[in-house]
């Protein structure tokens, strides 16, 4: 008994031990939250011994903007707040605030932050309730502060996944922006949904160390990841950074915030999504598949039954200018679309065949009498169906064109509105003449907010389109979607009602369309994830070599890239190697791939794409690999080869799609990884055919050239 009482006396004592330092700890990790403020003061990651908090002066924990009467930059800052309550349990960390104040006044706001440590993983989940008049504007949580270069950590590379390519920094030695007007520090940030997916990733290099820094919220919501440099950029063009004498004494380093914007009223509750950091060994590709993973488990989609996801050609047109230029009406377009199925183009994307033609009259998704009207274009759909056929007809979702009698008679209520009651109308794109193509005077067009009047209207167009003989539908302009919307008749927060908003209107929209047509399929100039499991297509996330690293965390996905000049060769290398459709748009959306000036094109993608299409378990349809699995090495000029790999979904067979970018031949070598057994080697190229060749042996790659190489 004397042994039990003294177990527990000493196993009350460490645990009294532990809430006195207020420290979570594991094999992995190991937090210090200060005990009066509940700030982080630090994160050691243990296997390469760094801690991520060098400068402790810059320790933080959380910010709240609540814009008051005469005061709308009204930051309550966390780190000025005494916690009401620091306890430890479970590896889970409860900090509790009550009640907040700043130089405004004092405001009854509370606030519950949980930290918890499992494994390699750190989660921050947070409860925000406000019993003021004022909404809360903004919110900064979680906040680590005072990361800066100290001994082991020398190199923090940034990445996360912009519209077509990694956007890469490294913190440490190019800081990627300076102090702006009113910003207290030098200060880089970015939006999601400007990102594709919700997560940054760090890399310390040196250590092969990763960490991903993910928001993981089943509400689709803008949120941003927000640094600022403190005290503030150099001003130099050798070191972004100040040294310690420079700063003058004052704190140097970063402060990481994750930021949303609640816009809870008097009596509201904001209850966050829980925002990740995970220590894992490897770059981004490793940490994106921890995102996918979140992403399947709520947001599962399967691509395999889309026919529009196994097409990896399209032929595009705009037939009908905005300044009433005709292009092509229904019938010449129909010859081009003879013309295009000659080069093995099968997919048709019809633009500006609406009344008015492109980027007028919206929401009217009516055919232009000019072009042949309702009979005409149903004459089209029928057409192209009868030659094996399908045509993406484009339109958009929430786009109001400003200049119409119905916008200005009933529509305007509707639109998008800033927090000041007024709707921005900076969208406008003119085309035939200079005026126009410059902006100087152009019809504008303004964004909708997502209410059940438009949803209904623009659903009975759709359908309309569809009964005439649509396939598909390319909806355009998604990608600007994604502002704060103060509507009135809007009943989400501002922060939802375009990001969940739109996405529900838009799958709501898309699952009527399949009752009419079973097979009907959606491609859209979208931007974000959320929309991957019902748009098949994304239309401009690829461009050159480059595709957005969507492709890597979902190679389900896939994004168009655009080929408008006659010698682009470039531009198809890069689509291939990427695996991106090609939209094939000759004279900028303006002719016929039968044209003289590009038949030698033409003929070279149908090429292609007779290639893509006997290797499209591998290289079209089958899993993206980036940069992994295999490398390549030039030997005649370093910078003109660019290479990626593919593999069928079982990852048995391995495609390396090698580009060259110039007017030269080159040679380079080849190799796989180790994890990769080679039992046979074949060389695709086109106009030739395949042969086996030797991995040991440089491989010669002709001017402007593309090479598949297919390990077995």
């Amino acid at each position: 008994m004397r042994i039990l009482i003294i177990l527990i006396g000493i196993i009350a004592i460490n645990n009294l031990a532990a809430q006195t330092q207020k420290v979570l700890e594991n094999k992995s990790v190991k937090i210090e939250f200060d005990s009066i403020t509940g700030s982080i003061v630090s994160f050691i990651i243990k296997k390469d011994s760094i801690d991520l908090i060098a400068e402790k002066n810059l320790a933080a924990n959380f910010r709240i903007l609540l814009p008051v009467e005469n005061n709308m930059s009204n930051y309550i800052d966390g780190s000025e707040h005494k916690a009401a309550e620091i306890s430890i349990n479970d590896n889970i960390a409860k900090i509790v605030y009550k009640g907040m104040h700043s130089s405004a006044g004092k405001f009854d706001i509370d606030l519950t932050c949980a930290v918890q440590l499992t494994d390699n993983k750190v989660s921050f989940k947070s409860s925000l309730t406000n019993r003021t008049p004022y909404p809360v504007a903004e919110f900064w949580y979680p906040r680590l502060g005072g990361i800066r270069p100290d001994g082991k950590l020398d190199s923090l590379q940034l990445d996360y996944a912009g519209y077509t390519q990694l956007n890469t920094y490294d913190l440490f030695r190019n800081y990627p922006a300076s102090m702006a007007l009113g910003s207290e520090a030098a200060e880089f940030y970015i939006r999601y949904p400007q990102m594709m997916m919700s997560w940054w990733h760090l890399f310390l290099n040196d250590h092969n160390t990763g960490i991903y820094m993910g928001y993981h919220d089943t509400t689709m919501r803008i949120s941003t990841w927000h640094t600022y440099l403190y005290p503030t950029c150099s001003g130099s063009p050798e070191d972004v950074w100040l040294t310690r004498e420079e700063a003058a004494g004052k704190p140097l380093g970063i402060v990481f915030s994750h930021v949303r914007y609640p816009y809870i009223k008097n009596g509201e509750t904001f209850e966050s999504g829980e925002f990740e950091i995970v220590i894992h060994d490897g770059d981004w590709h490793s940490g994106s598949i921890i995102y996918r993973d979140w992403f399947m488990k709520y947001f599962p989609f399967d691509s395999t039954s889309s026919w529009l996801r196994k097409e990896s050609v399209w032929f595009t047109s705009i037939i009908y200018q905005p300044e009433d230029k005709v292009i092509a009406d229904f019938e010449k377009y129909d010859r081009w679309i003879t013309a295009a199925q000659n080069y093995g183009i099968n997919t048709f994307e019809l633009i500006g065949w609406n009344v008015g033609g492109l980027e007028r009259n919206y929401p009217e998704y009516i055919p232009e009498p000019k072009l042949g009207g309702k009979e005409g274009f149903k004459k089209l759909m029928a057409s192209i169906k009868q030659k094996n056929g399908k045509c993406l007809v484009f339109v958009n979702y929430n786009i109001f064109d400003c200049n119409t009698d119905l916008y200005k008679t009933k529509l305007k209520p509707y639109t998008h509105q800033d927090g000041f009651g007024n709707t921005p109308n900076w969208m406008a794109w003119g085309e035939s003449t200079l005026t126009a193509r410059s902006s100087m005077s152009v019809r504008r067009h303004v964004l909708s907010s997502v209410l059940p009047e438009v949803e209904n209207l623009l659903q009975n167009y759709y359908n309309e389109l569809i009964v005439d003989g649509a396939s598909a539908f390319q909806i355009d302009k998604v990608v600007v979607s994604t502002a704060l919307d103060f509507n009135p008749l809007n009943t989400l927060k501002p922060d939802v009602a375009l990001c969940d908003g739109l996405v529900k209107a838009l799958k709501k929209n898309y699952d009527q369309c399949k009752k009419l047509d079973s097979g009907f399929c959606f491609a859209s100039e979208a931007r974000h994830d959320r929309m991957i499991p019902f748009i098949s297509v994304f239309y401009r996330c690829a461009e050159g070599f480059n595709i957005s690293p969507l492709k890597y965390t979902f190679p389900e996905w896939t994004s168009c890239s655009h080929i408008s000049q006659p010698c682009d060769y470039n531009g198809v290398n890069g689509a291939v190697m990427t695996g991106a459709v090609i939209c094939y748009e000759p004279d900028c959306y303006q002719n016929s791939p039968d044209d003289t000036l590009y038949k030698k094109l033409s003929t070279y993608i149908r090429e292609v794409t007779r290639i893509r299409k006997d290797l499209s378990d591998i290289i079209f349809t089958g899993l993206f690999l980036d940069n992994t699995y295999a490398s390549v090495h030039p030997i005649t000029d370093e910078q003109s080869i660019h290479y990626k790999v593919h593999s069928d979904k079982n990852k048995n067979r391995f495609a390396l799609i090698v580009a060259n970018d110039k007017k030269a031949e080159n040679t380079y070598t080849f190799s796989f990884d180790n994890s990769v057994q080679v039992k046979k080697i074949t060389l695709y190229e086109p106009f030739n055919a395949p042969k086996e060749i030797n991995i040991n042996k440089p491989v010669c790659i002709k001017k402007y050239g593309l090479q598949i190489i297919v390990a077995e």
